[in-house]
């Protein structure tokens, strides 16, 4: 069964009814008669959606001024490089590096070939390997 947007809606709906639950392993089972790629495109999609918005709840207070460069603790400095545009790592700031991985991963999700929109037509390979390790891991 491919998902129509009514089917997408009721995945979300039963990840959220299934998530309180505090029963992991019964919020991440796939429903049966929907297909495994489908699956894993709309919780993909809804997870960035997810991150995005709680970024913006913090936004304000990540600053070019008070976040000069993106810092993961005093150990770990993030750089760009997404391959095509920044082939070489680039020092930035958190929010000019945030904006750059928000509009790298939004390019993806948009992308058809990765995440075909229409009913019918198949994943990309990729999504063989993502299944393996959310099956094993």
């Amino acid at each position: 069964m491919s998902c129509t947007k009514v089917c997408k809606q009721h995945l979300l709906k039963q990840a959220a009814a299934t998530l309180g639950s505090g029963n992991l392993r019964e919020a991440v089972r796939l429903p049966e008669g929907i297909d495994f790629h489908e699956w894993i495109a709309v919780h993909t999609v809804d997870l960035f959606n997810q991150v995005t918005m709680i970024y913006g709840t913090v936004a304000e207070h990540c600053t070019e001024i008070s976040c000069a460069v993106m810092l993961a603790g005093p150990k770990y400095e993030y750089r760009w490089a997404d391959g095509p545009t920044n082939k070489k790592p680039i020092r930035c700031s958190a929010p000019e590096y945030i904006d750059c991985l928000f509009s790298w991963a939004r390019n993806h999700l948009e992308d058809e070939t990765l995440f075909p929109s229409r009913v019918g037509v198949e994943m990309a390979p990729l999504w063989e390997l993502i299944g393996k390790l959310t099956g094993l891991h």
